[in-house]
């Protein structure tokens, strides 16, 4: 019961940074985006538990913005957790500054 507990609990912390990060975080892809255009944009993290899938999707995320100079308007995080690794994806759209 203990573990389950635990799960419970990290999931909850981890939607919780992931939504935190999504909201302060400005997201991009290769280029600048051109103004009045909003881009999708898929960050993906895969780690051994669910919050450092989670951290890494949203350091791809960062980067990713960072590297476009827009800001995320939109996004949403689907974390699967596998036998040996959890894969999480932040789906997002980026919009111009």
């Amino acid at each position: 019961m203990e573990s389950g507990v635990s799960y419970v609990m990290s999931y909850k912390i981890t939607a919780a940074a992931a939504l935190f990060a999504v909201l302060a975080v400005g997201v991009s892809l290769a280029e600048p985006v051109q103004a009045g255009t909003c881009q999708p944009v898929k960050a993906k993290g895969i780690a051994k538990d669910l919050a450092t899938a989670t951290l890494y999707a949203q350091a791809d995320l960062t980067q990713t913005a960072k590297s476009m100079k827009g800001k995320v308007t939109q996004a949403k995080t689907n974390c699967v957790p596998g036998p040996s690794k959890t894969r999480c994806v932040i789906d997002a759209v980026v919009c111009p500054k």
